[in-house]
């Protein structure tokens, strides 16, 4: 089967709606029905294809391909119980589609032409794509990578360009087995942006979230090291879901912070890969209903070293009278965290509809981040979109990791922005 995930974030201006080339995507070749793919003893030879170390027009003059290839590898064998091992290869093109590859693991950069027919709709839609086979069991037996022959990368925040380490570190997860994630501050997540998205660089892909680590470690395990790790949570919505509704559950630490995320259509969830200590567990639906389960703890669970903690809520159902789609800065708006720094207080920008800051309260799980109050304020973007502003003051003793936005009217509609503010993640905050 093949499935073409979303891949495109729009980013509004002040003046006018622009749309920018933000994102990925994922095209698996297997058996349907399958999920939690994973290479089978964890160990993955990668094969690093020439054209990607060779000079091109894609990827900027004195970029650091080797190191960014090297770290990107480095983020997740550092954090789980996987081996990556890497070679050159001459080969330039991915596997066609079809039950099976040819059992190369290959990253590449040709402009070959299998290699563009993958990015041929809308050729800069997609920093990258990747093609995983597995089989019957959801055993990975190859994966390949391919960057966008259409778009530049570098290695230095240039402006315009993608990150291409971080370009590779998102792929990478997906050779690995892992979805896109719905924590906007992950590096799974389906949107990134080039550099210059919100007016700053955008590495922040380079460095794993809470919500990364804890997936890759319910594949693979933790490594031999990590004394921290691991436990799991599982449990169900019970009684009134709709079923073939898709509801969003994540956790979140006692400072806030996002720790795991998944999706469900049947109410059952699991984290796994979980550091100790105490979560909150909260849930929401997604999708257009009228009537939907808005953004809600649903109980706390203690993750204890090799044990499951369970829980279970029951859903309650709200009128749909706003959404919340969009987070930004300077001005702008998308589909991917914004990054910011301790001690500082930041005019934040949120998108979607029916925002009316008269109805409206904005907040966080958290005591380190806080909304200055009397600060909330309408804007005009258009038709398409309703914006509104605010300040949001963030403590100097606010931990690095992803925090959730909540918006809530008086009739009891409530929406998250899952990991849509990220706290000291990269050189820009």
């Amino acid at each position: 089967m093949r499935y073409q995930l979303r891949k495109l974030v729009l980013v509004f201006t002040v003046l006018a709606l622009v749309s920018p080339v933000l994102a990925n995507s994922v095209s698996l070749a297997g058996d349907e029905g399958v999920s939690n793919l994973r290479w089978r003893n964890g160990v993955v030879r990668i094969s690093i294809s020439s054209s990607v170390l060779r000079e091109s027009s894609n990827i900027k003059r004195d970029s650091d391909v080797a190191g960014a290839i090297r770290r990107s590898i480095e983020a997740w064998s550092s954090v789980a119980n996987i081996d990556l091992q890497q070679s050159i290869s001459d080969k330039q093109s991915v596997s066609p589609s079809g039950p099976a590859g040819d059992g190369v693991s290959l990253i590449t950069a040709a402009q070959t032409p299998e290699n563009v027919l993958l990015f041929s709709k809308d050729p800069e839609n997609a920093a990258a794509t990747t093609r995983v086979f597995y089989n019957k069991r959801g055993i990975i037996t190859e994966a390949d990578i391919v960057l966008n022959p259409f778009i530049q990368f570098s290695t230095d925040g240039t402006l315009g360009t993608f990150d291409l380490e971080s370009t590779l570190t998102h792929e990478i997860g997906h050779l690995l087995g892992l979805p896109h994630s719905p924590v906007f501050g992950s590096t799974m997540h389906a949107n990134y942006g080039k550099n210059g998205v919100f007016g700053v660089q955008n590495l922040s892909s380079r460095t794993l979230s809470a919500d990364d680590i804890a997936a890759i470690r319910a594949l693979y395990g933790a490594g031999p090291d990590d004394d921290e790790c691991c436990g799991s949570i599982e449990g169900r919505l019970s009684a009134g879901v709709k079923q073939g509704k898709t509801s969003e559950i994540w956790v979140e630490d006692s400072n806030g912070r996002v720790g795991a995320s998944t999706q469900t259509t049947d109410g059952e969830f699991r984290f796994a890969g979980l550091n100790l200590g105490k979560y909150r567990v909260y849930a929401q639906e997604i999708g257009h209903a009228r009537a939907f389960v808005p953004a809600r703890e649903i109980g706390d669970a203690v993750v204890e070293r090799g044990g499951t903690a369970s829980i279970s809520g029951r859903p309650a159902y709200a009128g749909r009278d706003f959404d919340l789609t969009f987070v930004g800065l300077n001005g702008q708006l998308s589909e991917m965290a914004v990054s910011l720094a301790p001690g500082r207080t930041y005019t934040i920008y949120l998108g979607g509809r029916n925002l009316d800051p008269r109805k409206l309260s904005v907040s966080f799980t958290t005591p380190f981040l806080s909304v200055v109050p009397g600060t909330i304020r309408s804007l005009d973007y258009g038709d398409d979109v309703s914006v509104i502003s605010l300040e949001v003051r963030i403590s100097r003793r606010a931990s690095a990791g992803d925090y959730t936005i909540y918006a809530e009217t008086e009739k009891g509609g409530r929406r998250a922005l899952i990991g849509g503010l990220m706290i000291g993640n990269q050189p820009n905050s």
